[in-house]
């Protein structure tokens, strides 16, 4: 892990000396105002929701709306005071987590639009001008775009560290990157090649593109990565994107493999998985995206508890970003497969 990540605010320096609040009670603080301004809850909705009384939550709101926790929006940095993840710093040796509370009767799409919008406000925060941003894509990143304010961001460059020529018709990489390049206000530099290729000669010629070249060796040199984590189904982003066929799907699970960063596969352990077509992948690889300064990964559900953890193992994420339910249950299964 990295040291010299953009500089987070600590809770001392959120709260001032009169300011201090205990855990757990800031805990609840934080998840009534996320409930009330993020979810749109009522009063009453959220007092069920937090076992309280319609008094003790309109009490929550005005001590988040006077300590400051409240202005226009949640603080993303003050998502990652919860307790939960504060756990999950250490547990994982991240530099922070961020953790949204996890909507009620989740659902993939309602925990995407959570963790886009807590994505947002962090994406915001820790940009710089004249920083190099390098992106993936998937469903939470698109997610993040579109939750974005149109904050600009003066001489950002926005690079794609991941091949993006799709030929699926329900998820197109280059569009999502030149949306996030539009709200932020960045000079966009697409990878137009796909995450993989027919052949080793082919990769080998492709990369011997100066186009090519420059594009990867630019997020190589990232001040900032955004990532999702895939998973490993045949509803995956890269089967949708139709970089991964439902062969490959198949292999990849006989072989161990719970996940994916920049379509590079690893199993629960974190450790590669070697396939076939492994030497076929255009893009960084995880070693390289380990040696990036700040990388945000940002992923959640059910569906992506093994993929989180397996993520986490790779060594390559600084700051973790999901929902309330997914970190207790990657806290549980990380007691119940220890890493060897």
């Amino acid at each position: 892990m990295k040291n010299d990540s953009p500089d987070l605010p600590s809770p001392a320096e959120i709260l001032s000396p009169g300011e201090k609040v205990l855990g757990t009670e800031l805990d609840t603080i934080i998840s009534a105002a996320w409930l009330y301004y993020h979810e749109n809850l009522t009063q009453a909705e959220i007092a069920k929701r937090l076992n309280l009384s319609r008094p003790a939550v309109i009490n929550l709101l005005a001590n988040a709306r006077e300590t400051g926790i409240v202005t226009i929006s949640i603080r993303s940095d003050l998502l990652s005071q919860l307790t939960i993840a504060e756990r999950m710093r250490k547990r994982f040796g991240l530099v922070s987590a961020y953790i949204v509370p996890t909507p009620e009767n989740a659902t993939s799409e309602t925990i995407q639009q959570a963790l886009g919008k807590a994505g947002a406000l962090l994406l915001e925060k820790v940009l710089q001008p004249g920083g190099v941003l390098a992106t993936t894509w998937g469903g939470t990143i698109m997610a993040v775009a579109v939750e974005l304010s149109g904050k600009k961001i003066k001489d950002l460059i926005l690079v794609q560290s991941v091949g993006s020529l799709s030929s699926g018709e329900s998820f197109s990489p280059i569009r999502l990157a030149s949306i996030l390049a539009e709200k932020l206000g960045a000079k966009a530099y697409h990878l137009p090649v796909p995450a993989i290729v027919s052949s080793i000669e082919v990769r080998d010629i492709l990369l011997a593109d100066h186009s090519v070249r420059s594009c990867l060796s630019m997020a190589q040199a990232a001040s900032v990565a955004l990532l999702g984590i895939g998973k490993v189904s045949y509803d995956a982003t890269v089967v949708k994107a139709d970089f991964v066929s439902r062969m490959m799907i198949d292999e990849l699970k006989a072989k161990g493999a719970v996940g994916d960063i920049s379509c590079r596969f690893f199993d629960i352990q974190g450790r590669p998985v070697k396939t076939e077509f492994e030497d076929r992948v255009i893009s960084l690889t995880l070693d390289e995206i380990a040696k990036i300064r700040s990388v945000i990964a940002i992923a959640g559900g059910d569906d992506k508890v093994s993929t989180v953890l397996g993520g986490l193992r790779t060594g390559c994420i600084d700051i973790l970003v999901t929902d309330e339910d997914t970190a207790h249950k990657v806290l549980a299964l990380d007691e119940e497969i220890p890493k060897e």
